[in-house]
């Protein structure tokens, strides 16, 4: 579903990210993850079109987009969350999920139809977002109202809303106790039965170890391991890059 060749950005003389190569299989979680500065936020701004590259390709079901414009990666079925929350906090839960269901190209009809509301197959959808995050109660309350974890919440059911084929989520457990944590892993595992693929960049190793299927490891901006979860543990530069040569 998506393949990166090769992929760098250079800020002046620093290159956050250097030559990367992985792929992600449609229906999987595929992890990303490296030490602090390893470049992972910087490739998931790449994949989502929040910089260009500075060299390589981004190929999204076997189509270049590094060049095409964030908007338009929504409207191919890439969406994706943030690690600083972005949400519109003076609109409500619901005005938030339909911002986001009514971004991708495809959505048709007048803009004062779509927002009293829209047909019933968008409002259903929206509803079924609402409610796997556990949101349904606080559709009419202000984002900016609610607690940090049901922040996180609204993040993932906005990104829902647009139907993504790929879905980005950037550092989701940030700032979240265990079982918000909890919660998130029992999602992130319902999606997948579900059959979305999804992208996990994260901290929290042990959310990473739990939900993914393979992993690439990042240090420097440079790939240096990818694999199964236990293949990545076992894997000596891996180890050094999160503990130091002596460990």
């Amino acid at each position: 579903m998506l393949e990166v060749r090769g992929l760098a950005k250079h800020f002046g003389g620093v290159r956050s990210v250097d030559g990367i190569d992985f792929t992600i299989r449609p229906g999987e979680v595929f992890g990303l993850i490296g030490p602090n500065g390893s470049g992972k936020s910087t490739t998931v701004n790449l994949i989502s079109g929040l910089y260009e590259p500075t060299g390589g390709q981004i190929l999204f079901e076997g189509n270049d987009i590094g060049r095409v414009p964030a908007h338009r990666r929504l409207s191919l079925g890439l969406a994706r969350t943030f690690q600083n929350i972005r949400l519109f906090s003076n609109l409500t839960v619901w005005e938030n999920l339909w911002m986001a269901e009514n971004a991708p190209s495809h959505r048709t009809g007048g803009f004062l139809k779509r927002w009293i509301g829209g047909r019933k197959e968008a409002r259903d959808r929206m509803k079924r977002a609402l409610e796997f995050s556990g949101l349904a109660h606080r559709a009419d309350d202000f984002a900016g109202s609610l607690a940090f974890g049901e922040q996180r919440r609204l993040e993932l059911a906005r990104a829902l809303a647009a139907e993504p084929k790929l879905l980005l989520l950037d550092e989701p457990a940030a700032g979240m106790n265990a079982e918000e944590i909890a919660e998130l892993d029992e999602r992130i595992r319902l999606l997948q039965k579900e059959s979305y693929t999804i992208l996990l960049i994260e901290h929290h190793m042990e959310l990473v170890m739990a939900v993914t299927d393979r992993i690439c490891v990042l240090n420097f901006g440079r790939k240096i391991a990818e694999g199964t979860p236990v293949e990545v543990q076992a894997d000596a530069a891996v180890r050094e890059a999160y503990l130091g040569a002596a460990a």
